[in-house]
Order: structure tokens, then sequence, then C-alpha cells
């Protein structure tokens, strides 16, 4: 690491303090303060922790201490009347005051074993400590606290490598340029965020950049006032997982040409795969397959890719994309206990295990890999999902409605919205509240990538309401969204825990097409 400030530079690879090409005189000890001042300009510190650190815990007088820090001043142009860069704060400690930016050693033209442009490795991310831009100073612990909880809870996703917290904290101090984060800790992706505080509010602002070429990919800005800040601090803790667990494979995806998979890296492919998986359709599911084939073939450990494997088959055999569903479901039982067997914590992987018993009609037995799954990762959208319409089909349609409402507000955008929306609308015609089951039907049936059944369920919402006319105009659309070959009768999705609801989408069907 390079520390810049003043015209000098403090090489800590290196052990040098450089004035442009010259390499300054600095004994053993003086480059230790140096160092642990600069490291920690943000903060004072205390005489206990400057004689643990660089006198090895050794007792050591109050002139030893000052000797040294009068060495440390001589060399960087300072002196105890100015105190210019190194202040003294009586009963205190001491504190580096100069701003500070860093760099990193030239980059050689091969890339770093860890380092962001290695093919076949995973995505990593580097959670930077937030700034505090204005306002009370009792903003300052949650401007700490809140990067270092993101760290803990990304890191419950598995399959993205996430810095820790003792290398990410280094970038204190002020905005850092992110391009630099990733050649310093091998990090391609990097989290930053402000906090500003204003009489009774607090605002915060969080960033994901790519630091390949310094893009952003996602950003957010939450308010609340400072009673509200455990609130505050919980939504932006599943905004950015969510974001994380969806974002960053579809940002991948997006830079690779998927149509060329024999030449991708196992990483790369697997990405691709899930951006076509999340298609919902025939074409994206075969394209999937072969992606996550590929991952598999030069990671044959790649739980995730397991796990996409999983997730195909249960769309093959759901949707009927196969003339051999029986095979597609033992397929997807097969691939979620491998991907499980490899990563046990990772919560897509439990949440594809608790998806596969849906296949056999079996919602009761899913419940124990969706809480699993929630067990992993608290903020995990779709396995909150999973919970809330295995209590849907259940029968314990309360706590259905509230886990699909977490389950949204986690992910406003997620690809399993229909569904999410569909679990409040099952929930909402078990109460015979037709106007309210309509609505979500609705909210599903207009989401881009929803399908023909879920174009139907609107159709057979309004029929409730006794709305005909646009219950037909429904059924219309839901015949342009089937396709021909695949198509699957809404009520064979319907498990047999349900009976009451096969029956109502028999009856439906039976008043709407002729």
């Amino acid at each position: 690491m390079i520390y810049v400030f003043s015209g000098l530079e403090l090489d800590t690879d290196r052990r040098e303090l450089r004035r442009g090409a010259e390499v300054l005189h600095i004994e053993p000890r003086v480059f230790d303060l140096a160092m642990l001042l600069v490291e920690n300009h943000h903060r004072v510190l205390e005489r206990d922790e400057l004689i643990e650190k660089v006198w090895n815990g050794r007792i050591v007088s109050e002139w030893a201490i000052a000797s040294q820090i009068k060495k440390l001043r001589g060399l960087l142009g300072d002196d105890g009347r100015s105190q210019r860069m190194v202040q003294t704060l009586r009963g205190k400690g001491f504190r580096f005051v100069e701003s500070v930016q860093i760099k990193t050693h030239a980059v050689s033209s091969e890339p770093a074993s860890d380092g962001p442009t290695q093919q076949g490795m995973p995505p990593s991310i580097a959670v930077l400590p937030f700034e505090l831009l204005a306002g009370d100073e009792k903003a300052l612990p949650i401007a700490d606290a809140i990067p270092r909880e993101l760290t803990t809870s990304l890191a419950t996703l598995r399959w993205i490598k996430v810095i820790a917290q003792g290398s990410s904290f280094r970038f204190r101090g002020g905005p850092a340029d992110v391009k630099v984060v990733g050649e310093v800790l091998g990090a391609r992706y990097c989290l930053t965020g402000t906090v500003e505080a204003v009489g009774s509010q607090i605002m915060v602002d969080t960033e994901i950049c790519d630091t390949r070429d310094r893009s952003i990919i996602w950003a957010d800005r939450r308010a609340a006032r400072f009673d509200e800040v455990q609130r505050l601090r919980a939504d932006i803790m599943s905004s950015v997982l969510n974001v994380a667990e969806l974002e960053i494979p579809r940002h991948e995806a997006q830079l690779t040409d998927f149509t060329r998979a024999e030449n991708l890296d196992a990483w790369t492919a697997m990405h691709c795969g899930f951006q076509q998986m999340f298609r919902f359709c025939e074409s994206g599911n075969a394209r999937a397959r072969r992606l996550f084939e590929v991952a598999l073939a030069a990671e044959p450990g790649l739980s995730r890719a397991y796990a996409g494997m999983s997730f195909v088959s249960f769309q093959n055999a759901h949707m009927t994309y196969t003339d051999d569903s029986a095979s597609e479901v033992a397929r997807a039982e097969d691939y979620a206990a491998q991907a499980v067997d490899i990563q046990p914590h990772d919560p897509f992987a439990n949440f594809v295990m608790g998806r596969s018993h849906w296949l056999r009609g079996d919602p009761e037995g899913g419940r124990f890999w969706f809480d699993r799954a929630v067990a992993s990762s608290p903020n995990h959208a779709m396995a909150t999902f999973g919970c809330g319409w295995t209590d849907v089909f259940t029968s314990n349609y309360g706590d259905g409605m509230r886990k699909a409402d977490r389950a949204m507000s986690l992910s406003p955008l997620d690809p399993f919205r229909p569904g999410m929306a569909n679990c409040k609308m099952w929930a909402n015609i078990a109460r015979d509240d037709y106007a309210e089951a309509l609505k979500w039907a609705e909210i599903a049936a207009r989401t881009p990538w929803s399908n023909a059944t879920v174009a139907f369920m609107a159709a057979m919402c309004r029929w409730l309401n006794g709305d005909d006319e646009s219950a037909r105009a429904w059924i219309t659309e839901a015949n342009k969204r089937r396709n021909p070959r695949t198509g699957k009768e809404p009520g064979t999705l319907i498990p047999a825990t349900q009976p009451e609801f096969q029956k109502l989408v028999a009856q439906a069907q039976q008043a709407l097409i002729p």
C-alpha cells in the first residue's frame, strides 16, 4: 500500500518514505509510528495503542514517545508548534491530520494472482468505510456500523468473495478511487457510501461500482429520523444484499458474449446461465443449461452452477418444456442435493432444494429447506418468497401474506415478483377478498416477464369480481403468451394440497374459455 500526502509517499510494502525519486532515511521504529498514524488518520490513537503496536507493549517513558514523534515530524517537514501533520491532543493521544490518498505500485503486464481481471475467479467486492459528510457527530457510529454489517451480510451469499474489513477499512478518510481499490484489494466491485446528518434526519447514500471501469451499476438514497436508525440500517442491509444477488451477476453477464459458451470460464458461464434462466422461457432455459454445463466442466465443485441446473430442471418439469417431466423432477432434486452438499449454507442452494419438493406435490416438505435458506441469509428475497408460498399452499394465509410482502420489499425488481404477487392473490382469494386479489393478480400479470398462466390468473380474478369483459381480454393476452407446444393447464400448477384452488381454476376455465 502506498499512502500519498503533502508531496511524500509512504510505501508500506517496501517500508520506504519517499519525496519524489528520493528515498528518505527513516529509522524502523519511526517508520512503524508513521505507518500506524497514517493508516489510522481517521481517528485519534491513544498512548497505550502506540506502545502496544510500535513498542510491542514494552514499558516506555513519555520522553521516548515524544522523541520518536519529534523525529517523524522532522522527516515530514512538521514541528511541534504548527503540528500541521501530526497533532498532539493532550490527555487523548495523537492523530495524523493531513489529507491522505492511496495509490498502487505500477501494475505489471501480467494480472496479479488475485486481481480483478483474472479469468475464472469468483467476483469479489470490497465494502469501504462510509464517509460522514456533515452534521452531528452522533452519526459517526452509524457511518462505521453500516459498512461492517454489510460486509457480514454479503458474506452470507457464499458465491461472492467479500474482502475482509481489515483490508477494506484502510481506505478511510474520504472518497477513494475505486479503480485503485480494485488494484490494491483485488476487488472487482466496490461498495461505497456517505452519511449525512441534518437536524433530526439522517441520510445514507450507497453505490456499487465496477472497479475495472469505475462504472456505477447501482445506487440508492435513503433517509430516516435518528430514532428510526435501526429500521434504516435493516432496510439498507436487505437492499444491498438482494442487489448483489441479482445485479452483480446480471452485470457480469452483460459484459460477456454468452453465445460463445465454450470460450467462457466457469464463473462467467455461470453468471450468463443465471441471466438466461431468469428469462423464464423455454429457449432461455435451454441456453442456461448449456452454460451451467460449461461452468461445471471447468469447475466441478461450483455449488451455484448445480443449483442453476436444479432450477432449469424445475422449470422444464413445471412448465412441461420436455416430454419427460419425470426425469426432470428427479434431476431437479439431484442437482439441488449436490449444491447443498458442496455449500450447505448457500441460501440459493437451499431454495432450489425446497422448490424440488413442490414438483412432488409436497410443499410442506420444502418448508425445512426454505427455513434453512432464510436462517442462512435472513434478507434473501427468494428464500423468503419460498417460505411465503409454502404457507399459502398449506393454508397458513396470514404468514404467507406477510412473507410475500417482505420478499417484495426486499427485492422490488426480483425475477420472482409475479410469483410473490400471486402469493398475495391466493391469500386474498382464501379470505374472499376478491378486489384485493384482483389488484395483486394484475400486478403480477403486468410484470414484463410474467407468463401465460399469470395472465390467466388475472382473468380469473376479473371473473370473480363480475367483470367478464375484462376477464376475456386477459384470456386473449394469456393466449398470446402461451407456447402452443409447452402450454400447461393452469390448474395443474396448483399443488394437490389446495383442491379448492384447483376447483376454482377449473370453474374459471369453464366460464371463460369456449
